[in-house]
């Protein structure tokens, strides 16, 4: 009986360790927290205090009640409300539907971040196929909304309908960075 109550003990010590060594979970993690780490392999993922020179990622949106499955399924589109979201951490049981997404910035190699509402583009921005934001004083195009839409590839009169006062609609897709995204920016035309 003593060498089962002594394995029972080091097991307990042993999970404190772990515990106290990493004491990270999503769970608990807050949005502005920083992370360091491979969020590729969970286990090396741990909370970091920002502006630390290891520091990877910055938490820009949590999303509780998340199953892994769907997250592989949606590609992580979850995160596409953050628009500085270049990576997404899952932590939660295989299978469970119970988990906690964590939208990350990557701050070492981030992606390229969509126009917001109110930017201005250039003559160009049809044509281009990197949009430029310019000053406003100078620009073409103001961007009035921006729309989650995949209907934009088949036929474009679905898209920008609730901005009546739009003169033209493009595509934007992000280059680079760890998750795909696109939107349809409805663009209104400044100059003539």
């Amino acid at each position: 009986m003593k060498p089962v109550i002594r394995l029972g003990i080091l097991g307990v010590i042993v999970l404190v360790a772990v515990l106290v060594a990493n004491p990270f979970t999503a769970s608990s993690t807050e949005v502005g927290a920083c992370l360091k780490g491979d969020v590729d392999n969970a286990g090396s993922v741990e909370k970091a205090e920002c502006g630390q020179p290891d520091v990877n990622f910055k938490v820009v949106g949590k999303q509780d009640g998340k199953s892994e499955i769907g997250l592989k399924l949606s590609g992580g589109s979850e995160c596409d409300d953050y628009p500085t979201t270049d990576a997404y951490f899952f932590q939660g049981k295989k299978g469970a539907s119970d988990g906690t997404l964590l939208c990350l910035e990557d701050l070492k190699n981030p992606g390229e971040r969509p126009p917001v509402v109110g930017d201005c583009l250039p003559a160009d921005v049809v044509k281009a196929k990197k949009l430029t934001k310019v000053d406003c004083a100078n620009a073409d195009y103001k961007v009035l909304a921006i729309e989650k839409s995949t209907a934009y590839l088949v036929d474009d009169s679905t898209v920008c309908t609730q901005v009546p006062s739009t003169d033209e609609k493009i595509a934007w897709q992000r280059s680079g960075g760890g998750l795909p995204q696109s939107r349809v920016l409805c663009l209104d035309k400044l100059k003539s």
